[in-house]
């Protein structure tokens, strides 16, 4: 008892900052009552990828990760074990490095994380390749040399592939060729090849770009590279300074609402702008996806998922004692007695050479098939005797024994998912980086991944292009405003057809006939000029302009005046202005008339439905822009301005003055309705204060 309440001790002393849930600290009431602009859902290698961009390119951003576990990482799987420097993290899951992936070497140097040569410390007795036969060769190099694009939208490649398993093609192929293939299948996808279609062969090989022998070679023999404190160490660096809720499992995901909801299996719900949704294709049977996704999706996740029921364990030791004996620690061992069936393992210890990887903490990882299920110590037990018995060692004691099976695991359902046997070739076009729902909510994961295909950098890669495209959707929202783009000038040869309000339906227009007289004398200054060439432009119908939908049907007819106005249009005519008749008072009384509204009707102008009635005005021809006449040459026909109490030497007061420095200075960015009813007020106060004096 003792010794574990010490081990407990030591794990809770030696667990890293980035373990704890970030949101300790953090009241729910005020966390499902914020909008958040994204939420990823799930903090597996790909959640945290998009989350991480997303934060850097735009730091304002609030961004939150809810989790269904414990721990982030997803199926970069990790616990926590005892070795020769104590208790430390331990890789369970994915952790071989490919020297081709580029995005996610990239990544690792950005978190300051080391990597190193996987080392291959004496014979390597696991893997042996022979003379291959040629066509077998040209068909992996020709899916290998295939760009992933070409690949699933030329159905001339594939349609041959899809109904045919990978066990009846490595039939026809010589030993060498098949038993690549085989352990292939067995310890990068742990499916078995009689119900992998071929097809997932071919897309593994072009996303990879090499051959079947190329990717075993990168992933754990020989080639592969190991991250310094493992996956684990890259995965909670990754996770560092992000919003993550842990033990939040989603349930359901509603695009069709704005902003988008997400609800969790405890009732907590949580609002975003976007959503990503970075969980194994087979889990999204567990999330109620609303709107329901499109058939050849669906079919997509009924078809796409693991096949396997293998157990990954890792074991420490005080030392590699195998290398010491000349062995490369690349077991494998088949026993057709059971239950332990098949075992194979790989040297994951830490070093940069072979002379000083005893001073690391040295581990082996493996994966083992069993006829039936065990208890954990009866396989711990046959995991030790199979070792020994392929290494020929006399005592194998590790420190620490640990080990996970993903196709258990309801959150996981399996490591890389494989494509079933007469999967629909409609499906396989959802196999670009990510998929978007409806609108707002965007499922992206490895597994649907152009580059790698299923692995690590292909959840890098998934995650950077669906948080570059989310970035741009924000982006494009926040250039709206209030849900309107913002205006944007539009060149079209199209003549525009304008109507102002919709309150005024053709119909109140369809049957109105104004007589022509009429028309004459109620036409405005501004209106274009009959064409008399063309007899069929006497029919072409005014701009009815209505400026609210308040206004009764029926409008009094204006009085015309040809006051020189910028707001009439006529401010160039050269008319002298002598003979300018008085111009007509904003409340004139009634007229007797009530015309028709009709397209062909006078312009109907009115301000506001608001505005109280105004004091009449005296008209006048003072010289000033706001009557049209500033650049007049000769004022002797000008007739004196009407004087009716006014003090003709009186000064306008300080206020005026001011009133008119505010209506020049924002001239340029008024409308003529805006200046025109400026100006009329300016002139209201003036005269009222020059009548004063």
């Amino acid at each position: 008892m003792f010794r574990w309440c010490l081990l407990i001790l030591c794990v809770s002393a030696q667990s890293p900052p980035s373990q704890q849930p970030a949101s300790a600290n953090i009241s729910s009431s005020n966390i499902q009552q914020q909008i958040y602009d994204v939420i990823v859902v799930g903090a597996g290698l790909t959640g945290l990828t998009a989350a991480r961009n997303i934060q850097q390119s735009r730091p304002g951003l609030s961004v939150l990760v809810l989790e269904a576990r414990g721990q982030v990482g997803g199926r970069v799987r990790y616990s926590t074990m005892q070795t020769r420097n104590g208790v430390e993290f331990l890789d369970t899951g994915a952790q071989f490095i490919s020297p081709t992936d580029v995005e996610l070497l990239a990544l690792i140097q950005q978190l300051n994380v080391r990597t190193t040569q996987q080392l291959t410390c004496g014979n390597n007795t696991v893997f042996q390749q022979t003379r291959r036969r040629k066509r077998q060769l040209s068909l992996q190099q020709q899916w290998s040399t295939t760009l992933f694009s070409d690949l699933i939208n030329t159905p001339e490649l594939i349609n041959n592939l899809t109904n045919t398993s990978i066990s009846t093609m490595s039939q026809q192929m010589d030993a060498a060729d098949s038993d690549s293939v085989n352990r292939l299948m067995q310890t990068f996808f742990d499916a078995p090849g009689e119900q992998v279609s071929q097809v997932q062969l071919a897309l593994t090989c072009s996303s990879q770009n090499a051959t079947a022998v190329e990717i075993l070679r990168r992933f754990g023999h020989g080639q592969s590279l190991l991250a310094q404190g493992g996956m684990n160490e890259v995965v909670r660096r990754l996770a560092d300074g992000l919003l993550i809720e842990y033990s939040q499992r989603v349930v359901s995901v509603n695009d069709a609402a704005y902003p988008a909801v997400v609800q969790t299996s405890n009732g907590r719900r949580f609002t975003a702008r976007q959503v990503i949704v970075s969980v194994p294709i087979p889990t999204l049977e567990n999330i109620d996806l609303v709107p329901t996704p499109e058939a050849p999706f669906q079919q997509l996740i009924q078809n796409y998922g693991p096949t396997g029921h293998a157990y990954y364990f890792t074991m420490s030791f005080q030392r590699a004692t195998w290398r010491l004996n000349g062995r490369s620690g690349k077991v494998i061992y088949t026993s057709t007695s059971g239950p332990l069936v098949w075992l194979t393992t790989f040297d994951t210890t830490f070093a940069s050479s072979c002379d000083n990887s005893t001073s690391a903490s040295s581990s082996l990882w493996g994966i083992a098939h069993f006829s039936y299920d065990v208890p954990f110590e009866t396989r711990k037990k046959l995991y030790i005797q199979a070792i020994m018995y392929s290494l020929r060692f006399a005592d194998f004691s590790p420190l620490d024994c640990v080990d996970v099976n993903f196709a258990t695991d309801d959150l996981a359902k399996g490591t890389i998912p494989t494509l079933r046997l007469n999967i629909p070739i409609d499906s396989l076009k959802y196999l670009n980086d990510f998929h978007t729902l409806y609108q707002n909510v965007h499922i992206a994961t490895a597994d649907i991944s152009s580059n790698s295909l299923g692995t690590m950098n292909g959840a890098v890669h998934s995650g950077t292009a669906v948080s570059n495209y989310v970035l741009q959707m924000l982006s494009a929202a926040d250039a709206q405003s209030n849900g309107v783009l913002r205006d944007t000038p539009v060149e079209s040869t199209t003549p525009y057809i304008y109507s102002t309000s919709s309150h005024y339906p053709p119909s109140m227009f369809a049957a109105a006939v104004v007589p022509a007289e009429q028309q004459n004398q109620t036409r405005i200054q501004n209106s274009p000029p009959q064409n008399a060439q063309n007899p069929s432009s006497a029919n072409t119908t005014q701009f009815q302009y209505e400026t609210s939908s308040q206004y009764p049907t029926t409008v009094e007819t204006p009085t015309t005046t040809t006051m020189r106005h910028f707001s009439f249009g006529n401010l160039d005519n050269t008319t002298n202005t002598a003979d300018e008749p008085q111009a007509v008072l904003y409340d004139s009384p009634p007229q007797q008339a009530q015309p028709t509204l009709n397209y062909s009707t006078t312009f109907a102008y009115s301000t506001s439905s608001v505005m109280p009635p105004v004091v009449p005005i005296e008209t006048t021809t003072l010289r000033h822009f706001s009557n049209g006449n500033l650049n007049e040459t000769s004022t002797a026909q000008s007739p004196p301005a009407v004087q009716r109490g006014i003090n003709s030497r009186a000064t306008p007061s300080p206020e005026v003055v001011e009133q008119l420095q505010q209506v020049s200075e924002n001239a340029s960015n008024s409308t003529s309705l805006q200046l025109a009813s400026s100006l009329t007020q300016l002139v209201q106060t003036l005269l009222t204060t020059l009548r004063l004096q």
